[in-house]
């Protein structure tokens, strides 16, 4: 499945700031631009894409989902002697470094890694005449 997108801007960033003490853990992330795009590679290994949204704006970007723990860990079968991954719910807001055509976008996952590409906006200059 994939994850669902919110192109909204009247989506709020501070009600999510409000749910950080619910964070268990931030993806790590790549990002760089070429000369008309953004390409953003999110690691996201074990996680359901139907358990994350994406939130869009021109300059920046909320990822929020959860990784779900394994039956294993939920159930009361074993001693833990490591316990290193992270589960739970997650966040990460990344800025972009240029503003971003939110419209248009591609997405593909592969090993665990959502990689995003986004057009970059390009500045129109409109020349203004004078009498």
């Amino acid at each position: 499945m994939d994850p669902q997108f919110i192109l909204d801007n009247d989506f709020d960033f501070e009600e999510q700031e409000a749910l950080t003490g619910l964070i268990n853990w931030q993806p790590l992330y790549n990002l760089y631009t070429t000369t008309d795009s953004i390409i953003v590679h999110i690691e996201l290994p074990g996680v359901n894409l139907q358990d994350v949204v994406i939130y869009l704006r021109s300059n920046y970007m909320l990822v929020v989902g959860n990784r779900k723990a394994p039956s294993e860990l939920v159930r009361n079968c074993c001693i833990f002697h490591s316990l290193e991954i992270p589960y739970g719910r997650f966040s990460r807001r990344i800025d972009f470094p240029v503003p971003v055509e939110i419209r248009r976008y591609d997405y593909d996952i592969k090993d665990g890694i959502l990689t995003m590409q986004f057009q970059a906006l390009t500045e129109t200059i409109i020349p203004v005449e004078g009498d």
